[in-house]
C-alpha cells in the first residue's frame, strides 16, 4: 500500500480525499492545511458542490477520522513542518492551487517524500508536465517533481491533438469560460490583480491564461500557434473551452464531429474525452470524471478552413481523477523498474 499526503485541503484537496477514500491500495497518511481543524472537518462533511460526505467524519486526538480511515491532520504552524519521513509518505499531492517554484516543491522531497505532484501550473520547469493522453509514455520512476498542468489544459489538449492530427492547425485561439473559485472574491476588495478583486458572483471577470504555453509544451507542433484568455463568470461549477482553429485542410462541422467521436472511442482518450450528443449546459458536467466533454451540437465552421468548438469540464472533479491516475501510472512504472 502506498501512502500519500494531501498538502492543501481546499476544493481540489477534498476532491482527492473523496476519490481516494474507497481505494485500498493507496492510503492518505496526512492532510496539511493551516486552517482550523474543526473548519476542515466541517467542509469535508458538508460540501456545496459535492454534497455530504458519505461516511461519518470526526476529529479525535489530532487526527481526522472518516469512516474507518484515520488520517494525521497537520494544521496551523504544523502544516509546514512536513514530517513525511516519519509518516512514511511516498508522494505528496500539493493541492494548494498555487504555482510553486521547483525549489518550493522540492521541500517535500527534502522532508522525505519520494515524489511531489503539484496540482497547479508550474512556476518553472518540472520533471514532467503531465497531460493525459499526451505524456503517459514520458513517465519515468526517476521523476520527482511533477506538475498535473491545469484543468484547462486537460480540457483543451484532447481537442487540439485530434484536430491537429486530422486537419492540421495553422493557428488556434481560445477563451476559457470558467466558474469562479476560492481565488475570486465575494465582494469588491483591493487586490494586486484589480480585476480578480471584483465580486465574482456579480461580474464577468477577464483573466490572463497560462494555458497556451503549457499546451505548446505538450503539443510542440503547435508551439507558438496558440493564444488564449479566460473569463471567470458567476457560475459555481462547470466550465467550457471555446476554441477556434484555422486549419491546413478543409473542415466541416460533420467532419470535425466525426473526428472527435472516433477519437473518444480510442483507448488513448477513453477516460479523458467524452463525445456529447445532447444539448447540455454547464451544470450538466458537474461531477464528470472526464477532462473534456465535447459538445457536438455547438460545432461550427467558417469559409471551409476555420472550426469553432466547445468542450465542457468540471475543473475540480475530473482534474482530481487525473491526479489519482497519475499516482497509478507512477506506481506501475516503479513496479517494473
Amino acid at each position: 500500500m502506498s501512502t500519500v499526503a494531501i498538502f492543501g485541503f481546499g476544493r481540489i484537496g477534498r476532491n482527492l480525499f473523496r476519490i481516494l477514500q474507497s481505494r485500498r491500495d493507496i492510503r492518505v497518511g496526512a492532510i496539511a492545511d493551516p486552517a482550523d481543524p474543526e473548519a476542515l472537518a466541517y467542509l469535508l462533511r458538508f460540501d456545496t458542490l459535492l454534497g455530504r460526505f458519505p461516511e461519518p467524519v470526526t476529529l479525535r486526538d489530532g487526527a481526522l477520522e472518516a469512516g474507518t480511515r484515520r488520517v494525521e491532520l497537520l494544521t496551523g504552524d504544523a502544516a509546514n513542518r512536513m514530517p513525511w519521513r516519519d509518516l512514511g509518505v511516498h508522494t505528496v499531492l500539493e493541492a494548494t492551487s498555487r504555482s510553486r517554484s521547483r525549489a518550493e516543491l522540492a521541500r517535500h522531497l527534502d522532508a522525505g517524500a519520494r515524489r511531489v505532484i503539484s496540482l497547479a501550473p508550474p512556476a518553472d520547469a518540472a520533471d514532467l508536465l503531465a497531460v493525459p493522453g499526451l505524456t503517459e509514455d514520458h513517465i519515468h520512476p526517476d521523476q520527482r517533481v511533477v506538475s498535473n498542468a491545469s484543468s484547462t489544459v486537460h480540457a483543451a489538449a484532447p481537442v487540439l491533438a485530434v484536430l491537429q492530427r486530422e486537419f492540421g492547425i495553422r493557428r488556434a485561439m481560445f477563451t476559457i469560460v470558467h466558474s469562479y473559485t476560492s481565488q475570486n472574491r465575494l465582494a469588491d476588495v483591493p487586490a494586486e490583480d484589480k480585476r480578480r478583486g471584483r465580486a465574482a458572483a456579480e461580474n464577468i471577470i477577464p483573466q490572463e491564461s497560462r494555458s497556451p504555453a503549457m499546451l505548446g509544451a505538450v503539443l510542440p507542433e503547435l508551439s507558438g500557434k496558440i493564444s488564449g484568455n479566460a473569463m471567470n463568470v458567476p457560475v459555481a461549477n462547470g466550465s467550457v473551452v471555446d476554441l477556434v482553429c484555422w486549419h491546413e485542410k478543409p473542415v466541416t462541422p460533420a467532419a470535425v464531429n466525426d473526428a472527435l467521436r472516433n477519437a473518444a472511442a480510442e483507448e488513448r482518450w477513453r477516460r479523458i474525452l467524452q463525445y456529447e450528443r445532447e444539448p447540455i449546459v454547464s451544470s450538466d458536467v458537474a461531477h464528470s470524471t472526464y477532462s473534456s466533454v465535447f459538445d457536438s451540437l455547438a460545432t461550427q465552421s467558417l469559409a471551409g478552413r476555420v472550426s469553432k468548438t466547445l468542450s465542457w469540464f468540471d475543473s475540480g472533479y475530473g482534474y482530481a481523477h487525473r491526479a489519482v491516475e497519475l499516482l497509478d501510472l507512477y506506481a506501475a512504472r516503479e513496479g517494473v523498474a
